[in-house]
């Protein structure tokens, strides 16, 4: 939902009409229903809008955050600025604007996200004496905060980026969700403090002269690495990591980054399978079931494999009489195409099916627009499906879907899950769980011992034979070992690579206008019980996500339940590689100046069978670098 940005100027040098303007048209895609806008300065606000403001809401009066003055009629004597691009979710009406304030103008909010449980906190606020004028959840984020100042936070069930305005105490307060579903971008420098849903903001802007970070371009052509830290391939542009929110003194402009949230670190003891079985069952269906709450209708993608299915499964449960739209790429063909599988949960549940078929010519066609949208340059042709995926949702007028995101990372679905699954086991037990896993691992032992050497000797590949010298220095891949522990392995992705998917979760579904909701990545209740549970059931009988099968089987086909591989988004990247060579080379050659081009060339075959990925990485990166060194 939405899109947001702002900007404070510390020494009134910034052109803030100019650039908020610019961030805002930027980041349009995110917010196609409405813009809005509201200018500060010491005494005064002042909401203004645009030519994209929903008429409605520029002749009504009902409301004390209504714009009446056109945004370029504005005075220049204002110090900040916060900006909102609308996608109506929830309330569609007029009353649904933004940016929003309390009913006395103190409090202001630029929101992007959705607080799935606002209803049940919206009882307890009025019980309390708040008043409410919308049927929003964006009211109930002000009066929480009113009510619990920046606690307000633990309350909050659902995916969100927000910035709320104190003008009382000429406060910031800047907040983004626990998993990190919602970006918060920011830059802070002797001129300017800004936010934004988008680094490209910044940049289209002039906000920030387009500049890369060479330290984490490495990063991520040697290592996979996608914004793993605060820093990412755009020098100067901070990301606010999840689980933490800001405190920003407009007096001061004293900056304060605090974490508010940590997963659990005990697990229980006492819990039986069975109640343990239940109690996932009865959370996994109250966080889809809260993900649900929209104003419009809601679709869901669909794969084939575990995740997706159950929840087309669960939504049918809750809703029998309605035929949910669901949307499949399709690879026929292909050796890991799931279309067969999709088809088991169409007919299971009824759906209204929709599918697409990627080819290799349309993503060699889409490439420089999906890096654009995508913000960095993608580093798996799995976007692209779920790029186009999204596409389709958008042409059946879908402007939510569900997604699994995140159920891996919970209950235990990768490879190296198992690593970690059979290190944390007894020596007599180990051999018959890999033993057991051969269902679902091929060559168990193999992938066993040769981690096992990987991790004792330090071992990664080195890619330095491509990179000229100095770069040679980032060329050796680092080495992560696997933990020893299945829960501690599972807490390393959930607060790590998890959030790199759910980054392209984000701009792959806002692209199009359309709010993607991943109720296994998000819902606080069923994250805290699941790392409650000991990681030694969540392997079982060699089975991946052992518990999660056993909770949702009454909701799926057979077929799905008793499915052992793992698919994932997958795409031909070896053929799409190899039938593009020459325009790959071309265009490395031409944007990187640290690649033996020469070396590269000769291997190109060798690497599309061995390192796809890298060779990808290094191509995604040269289109990348070309698209946003000429915004």
């Amino acid at each position: 939902m939405c899109g947001i940005a702002g900007i404070i100027s510390k020494t009134n040098s910034v052109p803030l009409k100019d650039a908020v303007f610019a961030m805002s048209q930027t980041i349009k895609h995110r917010g196609p229903d409405g813009e809005g806008f509201v200018f500060f300065s010491k005494e005064q606000f002042l909401p203004v809008y645009s030519k994209e403001t929903p008429e409605i809401n520029t002749k009504s009066n009902a409301f004390l955050f209504n714009p009446a003055l056109f945004i370029t009629e504005a005075p220049g004597n204002y110090n900040i600025v916060l900006a909102h691009r609308r996608l109506s979710i929830i309330d569609l009406s007029e009353a649904g604007h933004q940016p929003m304030c309390d009913l006395a103008g103190n409090y202001w909010i630029t929101f992007n996200g959705e607080i799935y449980n606002y209803i049940e906190l919206k009882e307890e606020l009025k019980y309390k004496g708040h008043t409410f004028v919308t049927h929003t959840d964006t009211e109930v984020i002000i009066a929480a905060f009113k009510e619990w100042g920046v606690n307000c936070l633990q309350k909050f069930n659902g995916m969100f980026a927000f910035t709320l305005y104190d003008r009382q105490k000429d406060q910031l307060f800047c907040a983004r969700d626990r998993a990190g579903v919602k970006p918060f971008y920011y830059i802070n420098n002797s001129e300017t403090f800004a936010f934004a849903s988008e680094q490209k903001a910044f940049v289209k802007s002039k906000l920030i002269a387009f500049k890369i970070n060479e330290a984490q371009q490495f990063n991520f052509i040697v290592n996979a690495n996608l914004e793993n830290e605060e820093e990412s391939l755009f020098a100067g542009i901070k990301e606010l990591r999840p689980s933490h929110y800001i405190l920003y003194d407009l007096n001061t402009h004293q900056l304060n980054i605090r974490n508010y949230y940590s997963l659990p670190q005990n697990t229980y003891t006492e819990l039986s399978e069975s109640d343990i079985i239940h109690k996932i069952e009865e959370k996994l269906i109250n966080a889809i079931n809260l993900r649900l709450r929209s104003d419009v209708e809601v679709g869901s993608c669909l794969s084939g494999g575990l995740d997706s299915s159950i929840i087309a499964g669960v939504v049918k449960k809750l809703q029998p009489d309605k035929q949910m739209k669901l949307f499949t790429a399709v690879f026929k063909g292909e050796i890991f195409d799931e279309t067969g599988y999709a088809k088991e949960v169409v007919d299971f549940v009824n759906g209204n099916w929709q599918t697409v078929s990627p080819t290799a010519d349309e993503f060699f066609r889409d490439i420089e627009q999906l890096n654009y949208y995508q913000d960095l340059p993608v580093w798996s042709t799995s976007t692209y499906s779920q790029h186009r995926v999204m596409k389709l949702a958008s042409q059946h007028a879908i402007k939510v879907v569900l997604d699994g995101q995140g159920a891996d990372e919970l209950f235990g679905g990768y490879a190296h899950h198992y690593l970690a699954s059979w290190r944390e086991s007894s020596f007599g037990n180990k051999w018959k769980y890999i033993n057991e896993s051969k269902q679902t691992i091929v060559n168990p032992y193999q992938l066993y011992f040769k981690q096992g050497l990987k991790d004792v000797l330090n071992l990664s590949h080195n890619y330095s034979e491509y990179f000229t010298y100095p770069e040679k220095k980032y060329g050796k891949a680092q080495h992560v070992p696997f933990s020893s522990n299945l829960n501690e392995e599972l807490k390393k992705d959930y607060t790590g690579k998890l959030k790199s998917f759910l980054k392209c979760e984000d701009r792959c579904s806002m692209a199009f206008g359309i709010e993607s909701r991943v109720p296994f990545a998000d819902d606080v209740e069923l994250v805290d019980f699941m790392f409650s549970i000991r990681g030694d059931l969540k392997i079982q009988k060699g089975i991946s996500k052992y518990l999660l099968r056993e909770a949702s089987k009454s909701y799926i086909p057979k077929a799905i339940y008793s499915r052992r591989d793992k698919v994932g988004f997958e795409t031909p990247l070896t053929k799409w590689l190899l039938s593009n060579k020459k325009n790959i080379i071309h265009d490395i050659r031409d944007q990187i100046d640290f690649v033996n081009i020469n070396t590269l060339n000769d291997d190109f075959d060798m690497l599309t069978l061995r390192k796809p990925g890298f060779l990808l990485r290094l191509f995604s990166f040269s289109v990348w670098k070309k698209v946003f060194s000429v915004l």
